[in-house]
């Protein structure tokens, strides 16, 4: 098959990041795809297969007839099988320019988060059930994403299937034993959705009981000014460091580190699987698909939706616990993650899900 694999921009983030992954997969198995970007960026994505930048300025994300002309020439040229939109705004933009200019290729969207929480306005939501509604069939995430969407959106032309993302099996030992401290860490955007200012409220109250901790903040976004902001008006310029954007972040960080997640809304994040795989201990809120990998007590610690009492006493209790209970814990997620959840597996689903689309094209 020859796809074409659709994301916003080149910018490292979990959208774009996995579908570089399950691109390389793909090529892995013989396909041929091509990433196509839609919007400017300036990061340079590492991808051994072809990238066509379209350069678009996100100022005309409603309204790009010559973005939308651009790429039917290029499905015209290259003539792809399948095409995968990566994230909301490649949905509209591939869908619009299916509709305007005629192109037949079939449409596969990739939801990899909750829609229904980033939908308020009738008239918007009625826009995006139309727009799914044109596409050939939609890949979940997870079982709760797929669940929201077909309960919000109630699409009708349009096959659904819930295929999980996929990380890596074999992993880079962390480069650090053991700093002598107590190490907290967030991998993750700086954005609304993964809930920095309360991750802060949680460790200023954890340190009030035991002050040998220390948070680790991985990552970049619009929000992270604001945060820097807030740990400097708070006073724990010494307790919080932040990393920024690495390479992989779990080279960075202590074997003995405890990765937190008070997320607001997901869809599966790649880096609770991804701690799994390192023998990270995970402590995270139960939105989205997280309930379906993370059991507390089994595989790691599954806290209700803003109990930060609840969280904070999580931590506490992963301290506390015995060697021999907590290793079980972090086998029990590994090899959760080895069975069900290695890019290899995920990619011959989504090679299964696009060969039965085209069956029925």
């Amino acid at each position: 098959m020859k796809i074409f694999q659709v994301i916003q921009k080149p910018q490292k983030r979990g959208a774009e990041l996995f579908a570089i992954q399950l691109s390389e997969e793909l090529i892995r198995l013989g396909h041929e795809v091509i990433l196509i970007s839609v919007f400017e960026g300036i990061e340079a994505l590492s991808f051994s297969g072809r990238q066509i930048n379209l350069d678009r300025p996100i100022q005309s994300r409603l309204w790009d007839w010559k973005g939308w002309k651009t790429f039917a020439e290029w499905v015209k040229k290259e003539q792809p099988d399948i095409i995968q939109a990566n994230a909301g705004d490649t949905l509209k933009f591939t869908v619009l320019s299916r509709l305007f200019l005629g192109w037949k290729t079939p449409l596969v969207f990739r939801n990899a988060s909750q829609m229904s929480r980033y939908f308020t306005s009738p008239l918007i939501k009625s826009y995006n059930g139309f727009l799914l509604n044109q596409v050939e069939g939609i890949a979940s995430v997870s079982l709760n994403s797929q669940e929201d969407l077909f309960t919000f959106f109630k699409p009708r032309r349009t096959k659904l299937k819930v295929i999980p993302i996929g990380v890596n099996p074999i992993s880079d030992k962390t480069v650090v034993d053991d700093r002598g401290n107590k190490e907290l860490v967030h991998i993750g955007g700086f954005t609304f959705e993964k809930n920095h200012t309360e991750l802060l409220d949680i460790f200023q109250r954890l340190l009030k009981v035991d002050s040998d901790f220390q948070l680790i903040l991985i990552g970049d976004g619009p929000l992270k000014s604001q945060i820097e902001d807030q740990v400097k008006t708070i006073g724990l310029e010494a307790k919080v460091d932040f990393l920024g954007n690495v390479s992989q972040p779990f080279s960075h960080i202590s074997k003995n580190a405890i990765l937190l997640l008070p997320s607001k809304i997901e869809g599966l994040p790649a880096v609770i699987l991804e701690a799994m795989v390192h023998h990270i201990p995970v402590i995270a809120y139960g939105v989205g698909g997280i309930p379906e990998v993370l059991k507390t007590g089994k595989t790691g610690w599954c806290i209700s939706p803003n109990d930060s009492q609840a969280f904070m006493h999580a931590i506490q209790e992963f301290m506390t616990i015995p060697e021999e209970a907590k290793q079980k814990i972090l086998d029990q997620a590994h090899q959760l993650v080895i069975t069900h959840y290695t890019l290899p597996q995920v990619s011959l689903q989504f090679e299964q899900f696009y060969q039965s689309l085209l069956k029925q094209n």
